[in-house]
């Protein structure tokens, strides 16, 4: 072979290898656009998943916070009543208390009447 000959066959393989690089790079190319449109159609399947949760916090949200408003208007009445019970059971301690003394004054009362009573017997069995 002559060397025309050699530079024309080194020629032609390094053409032929260029086109195979060419052919693999798009082949490549295309494989990593694929890749690249499929992460990001999980992107926008997520984005959308995201989103959607979003919605759902935010409607729990706003029903924790209506829980919360009743759960602290049932508190306040609960401790209206409770305040309420309190003063109905001071009033009764103290009506109590006034019975205590009235029922003390009565058995005093009732011993003085026993004693003038045993007096008046023992006066009336010494006659």
């Amino acid at each position: 072979m002559s060397f025309k000959e050699l530079c024309c066959k080194l020629g032609t393989e390094l053409d032929n290898e260029f086109i195979r690089l060419r052919a693999d790079q798009a082949e490549l190319g295309q494989q990593l656009t694929e890749r690249i449109n499929g992460v990001a159609n999980h992107v926008k399947t997520l984005d959308a998943k995201v989103t959607h949760l979003d919605e759902r916090v935010t409607v729990l949200d706003t029903k924790v916070t209506v829980l919360d408003e009743k759960v602290t208007a049932l508190d306040t009445k609960i401790d209206t009543k409770f305040a309420e019970i309190d003063t109905r059971f001071e009033t009764i301690d103290a009506r109590f208390e006034t019975m205590d003394g009235k029922i003390d004054n009565l058995q005093g009362n009732q011993n003085e009447m026993m004693n003038i009573l045993i007096d008046i017997q023992r006066k009336v069995s010494a006659n």
